[in-house]
């Protein structure tokens, strides 16, 4: 095989005259074998030579070394009398692009590897392997990549993302039939995204969370696509409404601990508390503007505070404190111990410790001793094998006790049942709160039929409970949507999945980057 074929994947466009071995370099000069060359203004054909030059380019590495290579590049006459350009350079398209001191295979590697990690990071790559290439030329071949057109785009996904957080938000655009992203905005304002789906009037169907500005330019610029609200985050607003429940059930919460409703363990002098003294004055500031008749919002503003929170402060008799208990692996294994020791009484912690390993409990004999009583739990007797809830546990805290209620049922464990049992025997509200939640999942995720959707509704606004009810009217001014996303397979995960890779590349560039470079780096990123 000749070198020419070799070097060109066995093209025979050009001719080899030398090659020179040195040091660090390998020279290759090169000659086109053909006889004429196409105008690139009339697309004719020429073979009127006039002159010639030598281009360097610098191609792919050969055995460790920089490879640059001599082409004699020659000048032809252009035949025709009506084209403007009257001589010419011949042109090797897919080869050697016009005006480059690159070789378009080697353009392609930079490109992808710039995509990939970044300006500085690319150039110390390609320093490793015989590449002299400063960061702001890789950077330059990217600005001169054009973004791929959107006209293919039927099933859309919309998101915001944060360009600085709490300051600054834009929007990713998700191809949801490839999965990819196809383009950025700069914002996440109503019209923005509006001219965006006026300029892509094939768009079917638009997936897309809650959020109200994404609604109404959806509907503006899209009128004939059908939008699909995410169920993750239907169901994540729906926790949030259990929480607001939780939180005004507090209280009884409180009282079910004092009454000792659950069986719990004297407070462990060792566990940490995160209340603070700032927390408490916040508290009692709280407290007595409340009692001199002050709004929620005039509040809010004094104390430059959320209003979620001083509606929490204000069903509070008390700061609670902030139980910090930190987890040492036996939480699941609870009924594994317990089912253990009602088979075997008398079973040694030594060897509940051995069998407890092969299940993959990473903790000491020591750690599993103090773990058990913290939990109560006595190693031969019978009398009180009989797994006791301390009251330090997380799940105490309406936040953890929100995930108790919004997850899946079968998923729950025993202790975890038991927990949500009594809070449910406990609070009425808790228990239909607990049955409504239940509900949606079964609607959204296992029936997958929105029949069922303005009966439970109509079950929201029965049920009395106040954040429900408000809860419910959010709900009836998306249903459309809301039922789609109940009927349909499409949903907001693609999405999500590019957000937290834009979020990658944002952190890998020190988060200084301009939008349009980052937007580059995400959509032509190579699969």
């Amino acid at each position: 095989m000749s070198i020419s074929k070799l070097l060109f994947n066995n093209t025979r466009i050009f001719k080899v005259i030398s090659l020179v071995n040195e040091l660090d370099k390998i020279r290759i000069s090169l000659v086109s074998k053909s006889k004429q060359s196409t105008c690139p203004k009339c697309e004719l054909p020429s073979s009127k030579s006039h002159s010639y030059y030598i281009r360097k380019i610098v191609d792919l590495p050969i055995f460790g070394k920089q490879t640059l290579i001599k082409l004699k590049a020659r000048k032809f006459y252009c035949s025709t009398l009506e084209c403007p350009l009257k001589i010419f350079t011949e042109r090797f398209k897919s080869i050697f692009s016009s005006y480059q001191r690159r070789s378009d295979r080697l353009t392609k590697k930079l490109l992808n590897l710039v995509i990939l990690t970044g300006g500085r990071p690319s150039e110390k790559i390609c320093a490793e392997f015989s590449v002299t290439v400063s960061d702001t030329s890789l950077l330059r071949i990217i600005a001169k990549q054009e973004l791929p057109t959107t006209a293919h785009v039927t099933h859309l996904g919309v998101d915001d993302w944060a360009i600085r957080k709490r300051e600054r938000y834009g929007s990713i655009l998700i191809d949801l039939n490839t999965n990819k992203p196809i383009g950025l905005l700069k914002d996440r304002e109503e019209n923005t995204f509006s001219n965006w789906l006026t300029q892509n009037k094939q768009i079917q169907l638009i997936s897309r969370d809650r959020f109200i500005n994404y609604q109404r330019a959806s509907t503006q610029g899209a009128p004939q696509a059908l939008q699909v609200a995410d169920r993750w985050h239907l169901l994540k607003n729906l926790g949030e409404t259990v929480r607001k429940i939780l939180d005004r059930e507090y209280v009884v919460i409180q009282k079910m601990r004092e009454k000792n409703t659950m069986t719990v363990q004297p407070e462990n002098k060792r566990r940490k508390t995160k209340t603070s003294n700032h927390q408490l004055q916040r508290f009692t500031q709280v407290k007595e503007l409340l009692a001199q008749s002050k709004s929620h919002r005039e509040i809010s503003k004094l104390l430059h505070m959320s209003r979620v929170t001083v509606k929490k402060y204000e069903l509070y008799d008390k700061l609670p404190a902030i139980h910090c208990q930190s987890s040492t692996g036996i939480e699941k294994h609870l009924e594994y111990i317990e089912s253990r020791i009602i088979q075997q009484p008398t079973i040694l912690l030594k060897t509940l410790h051995s069998e407890l390993k092969n299940r993959g409990y990473r903790g000491a004999y020591n750690t599993l001793s103090d773990s058990l009583k913290r939990f109560q739990i006595s190693i031969g007797k019978a009398a009180r094998n009989k797994v006791i809830l301390p009251s330090n546990l997380v799940f105490w805290r309406p936040s953890r006790t929100m995930i108790l209620f919004v997850t899946k049922k079968e998923r729950i464990n025993k202790v975890q049942r038991q927990i949500l049992d009594q809070f449910c025997e406990l609070s009425p509200t808790l228990r239909i709160t607990l049955e409504l939640v239940r509900e949606f999942r079964y609607m959204i995720f296992e029936q997958k039929c929105s029949d069922s959707f303005h009966t439970w509704i109509d079950k929201l606004n029965l049920s009395g409970i106040p954040e429900f009810q408000s809860f419910s009217k959010g709900l009836l001014k998306d249903t459309n949507a809301i039922r789609n996303a109940i009927d349909l397979p499409w949903s907001n995960g693609p999405v999500e999945g590019n957000v937290n890779k834009l979020k990658t590349l944002k952190r890998q560039m020190y988060g200084r980057c301009s939008i349009d470079l980052l937007e580059k780096r995400l959509v032509l990123s190579p699969d």
